[in-house]
């Protein structure tokens, strides 16, 4: 009996022993994959805090940007508001669709006259009959002086037509306003002196004095105002310096046409700056001296079918909705610099219909033909 006892006593110990046993395994064996969640935990808490670093870093840098282009944004409308106070603001009328005639003045300089010439040769070609374009013309006269000129009245200015006949002149001494007043213009173009295209503070209060001149003299009911962007100088051009370098002076004037656009109400803009620039670009069109004839004026021949074509793609395609793809102009001759041919007028025309596509950048596509 004591011996059964001691059997039962012992077997109890055993199985006691046994439960504690298996109760250790399965600590044990519960607890491994807590340190692996652990790890994976401290790994995944690790990313993340890199992840939200270079998200904060990236957030920092998108503020940064915002808030400086705001800061820019604010800074020229505030400059915009205030030249608006001095100077007004204009709606401008938009260009007319299909007239019956289409009239155009110039009150400009002889940047002016490089832009016009050539188009009686497009006009022609085109069969374009009911175009004329007005240039009054005072070598080297800014808007400044224009407005006094009005004032005084006095007869200072060359007065030329360009249509599909030809150049003409109409007057060897006119003033201003005698000008304005002569036809129903359906297209008014102002234009600065070039040395001073890339400075915005000599536009004004002119531009708008001028604008204000012209309407109470003028005898169209409706008339839309343009503005030429004139080309940047050649390298080799003494006054260059005032801006550095030719793409200085180009970028300049290009942010005062902006200015100009924000301050005035003009929205239609004869980008020739930037046609002349985008040519620069193009080794099969580089003549002389960068396309200018004097290291200022455009080169007769080239320069002048550039311009013109950038004047018809602004001005007249939209008008009459004619393309200068359809030109097909030999202008110059052939023991002339910068003759234009089949050769290199699809490339001219290029230049002129990538600059009125955009007017303040140099395109990736002038180079394609």
């Amino acid at each position: 009996m004591k011996d059964m006892k001691r059997f039962v006593l012992i077997g109890m110990l055993a199985v006691f022993c046994m439960q504690g046993m298996a109760q250790t395994t399965k600590t044990t064996t519960t607890k491994k994959p807590a340190t692996t969640k652990t790890t994976a935990t401290k790994k995944q808490t690790s990313s993340s805090k890199q992840t939200t670093t270079t998200t904060a870093t990236k957030t920092t840098t998108d503020k940064t940007a915002f808030k400086e282009k705001t800061t820019a944004d604010n800074q020229a409308q505030k400059e915009s508001v205030a030249m608006q106070q001095t100077t007004g603001y204009l709606y401008n009328a938009p260009l007319p669709y299909m007239p019956m005639k289409l009239d155009v003045l110039f009150v400009g300089n002889s940047f002016s006259i490089d832009t016009s010439a050539a188009l009686p040769s497009i006009l022609s070609s085109l069969g374009i009959t009911n175009v004329n374009v007005y240039v009054l013309y005072r070598g080297g006269c800014s808007m400044k002086q224009h407005y006094e000129y009005f004032k005084s009245g006095e007869k200072v200015y060359e007065l030329y037509r360009y249509n599909y006949q030809g150049e003409q002149q109409l007057e060897k001494a006119t003033s201003i306003g005698e000008v304005m007043q002569r036809f129903p213009y359906d297209v008014v173009v102002w234009q600065q002196y070039s040395l001073d295209s890339g400075d915005h503070s000599t536009y004004e209060p002119y531009l708008s004095k001028l604008i204000q001149a012209y309407n109470i003299t003028k005898l169209s009911a409706r008339t839309t105002f343009a503005f030429n962007e004139t080309w940047a100088y050649a390298s080799n051009n003494k006054n260059l310096p005032k801006y550095k370098n030719q793409k200085n002076m180009w970028r300049s004037i290009c942010t005062s046409v902006r200015k100009m656009k924000a301050v005035s109400g003009i929205d239609v803009v004869i980008p020739c700056g930037t046609a002349v620039q985008n040519a620069r670009e193009v080794e099969a069109l580089k003549i002389d001296n960068e396309l200018t004839r004097d290291g200022t004026h455009i080169n007769f021949y080239a320069g002048r079918y550039l311009l013109a074509c950038t004047f018809f793609e602004s001005i007249i395609a939209p008008c009459l909705n004619r393309s200068i793809r359809d030109d097909n102009t030999v202008y110059g001759k052939s023991t002339d610099i910068g003759q234009v041919t089949d050769t290199n007028r699809r490339l001219l025309q290029n230049c002129a219909r990538l600059a009125v596509a955009n007017n303040y950048e140099i395109s990736e596509f002038v180079r394609a033909e």
